[in-house]
């Protein structure tokens, strides 16, 4: 990557503000914030749009939003301080803690470990469908989430492939629970949020909150319209999956000094920093699990991270990559540099953050609305391309143009389909038939 100072940055991030507000506009953005770091330190930021439509409200950097699945790299940290204190360990059996995944998965239960909860290699289904809604109602209470998990189906080998499943979190947030005593959002305030000064994240609304995002959807023409608040929480069913909030100016903190951490503990080949809550890093971020993207440079999974090394497409793991043929190449012909980065998303809301921890260089962007594709993973690596030093042209404007189309196009898609498999001439059984244990 080349080499910046925070003044270049800034000046080169801002020369990116016409491309940021059309992909805003195109992609249904009802309000967007975006905070970059050079050396650990903020050297860009920006606010687009609105949390609040009907009161004109604009955001800031303390404008509260659900950073959605960007919460499971704090899920992963907060393990690898109970492995650093020997409470648990990377390989310990899961169902030496939780006793009735013995016998799940056709016997693959006794076998799972914390490691291949947290890097998605458990190889069981995802079924998001049964404990969430479309319009974000939490459809299981929290006590039915293991449970639940242990009835899904088996459907890739173990250990072996990579499939993303919500469900590994929300265990391995159960284990922490036991293991400490404390509510997630408990050990959260008191193992890293306080410490850091991280004052406006949360696992729950924050008492008197005035400045929080509210939740919208896009409509056809781009417009927003506003959906209720996500009700997940820690004492909801996967609020270690996606439950917590924040604001730039808290992850700002956070990234800073996590980065720190990182090189420190590399550098160092030690698994702790002086005056830092972060443990375990060279575990958590080293390759446990190949995504499956075709490349010849390392595109893999570490626990609550994607890793992907420069240049090479990234945004596995947001949605854009869903909605057009094929993601463009970030920092063709630059020089190669590792990238940590993860999206969220739950409804009404989307995040992307990318990592180049090397240079303590982080983008992070988070949007209060499902929109016509996804402004803030478009906007992310438009400006990695551009600090990268590449020469080659990525016309992120089109991209972002195509992908809002093809959202537009998903529901006709999914209702010839459905018209397509429906069975001409039967009706459904009589309600009663379908009520059993699946």
């Amino acid at each position: 990557m080349t080499s910046y100072s925070r003044t270049n940055i800034h000046d080169a991030a801002a020369s990116l503000e016409p491309q940021m507000d059309y992909i805003c506009k195109v992609s249904g953005a009802t309000g967007l914030s975006l905070s970059v770091l050079s050396g650990g330190n903020q050297a860009y930021a920006k606010h687009y749009g609105f949390r609040d439509v009907a009161g004109q409200n604009t955001p800031d950097g303390d404008t509260t939003y659900f950073i959605g699945s960007v919460t499971k790299g704090m899920v992963a940290v907060l393990v690898g301080m109970l492995v650093e204190e020997g409470k648990l360990g990377w390989s310990t059996r899961v169902a030496s803690v939780l006793l009735e995944l013995q016998d799940a998965f056709e016997g693959r239960g006794s076998q799972i470990t914390i490691a291949d909860l947290l890097s998605h290699r458990t190889g069981v289904a995802r079924s998001d469908a049964i404990w969430i809604s479309r319009a974000g109602n939490i459809l299981l209470p929290k006590s039915e989430g293991i449970r639940t998990w242990a009835a899904q189906p088996v459907v890739r080998d173990f250990r072996t492939d990579f499939l993303y499943n919500n469900y590994t979190y929300d265990v391995v947030g159960r284990i922490i629970e036991i293991i400490e005593q404390k509510s997630l959002e408990d050990i959260f305030k008191e193992r890293i949020w306080e410490p850091l000064g991280m004052h406006r994240t949360s696992m729950e609304d924050l008492a008197g909150n005035a400045n929080t995002a509210k939740a919208y959807y896009a409509l056809e023409d781009a417009s927003s319209y506003e959906v209720p608040i996500p009700t997940i929480s820690h004492k909801t069913i996967m609020g270690a999956g996606g439950a917590i909030r924040s604001c730039t100016n808290d992850l700002a903190i956070y990234y800073s000094s996590f980065m720190k951490a990182v090189n420190y503990q590399f550098n160092n080949k030690t698994t702790s920093t002086p005056n830092s809550p972060f443990k375990q890093l060279t575990t958590i971020l080293r390759p446990h699990n190949q995504l499956g993207v075709i490349s010849l440079r390392e595109q893999s999974y570490a626990l609550g991270w994607g890793r992907a090394q420069l240049p090479c497409s990234l945004g596995t793991l947001n949605y854009n990559y869903l909605l057009i043929p094929s993601m463009p190449v970030i920092g063709q012909g630059a020089p190669s540099q590792l990238t940590l980065y993860h999206g969220g998303s739950i409804q009404g809301f989307n995040t992307a953050v990318y990592l180049l921890p090397e240079t303590e260089t982080a983008i992070i962007a988070i949007q209060n609305s499902s929109g016509l594709g996804d402004a803030c993973d478009w906007i992310p690596q438009m400006i990695m391309h551009k600090l990268s030093g590449s020469t080659e042209r990525i016309d992120f404007l089109h991209l972002a143009t195509v992908a809002a189309r093809a959202a537009l196009s998903l529901p006709e898609k999914i209702d010839e389909e459905l018209e397509t498999r429906r069975e001409r001439g039967t009706r459904h059984l009589d309600l009663n038939a379908y009520t059993g244990c699946y």
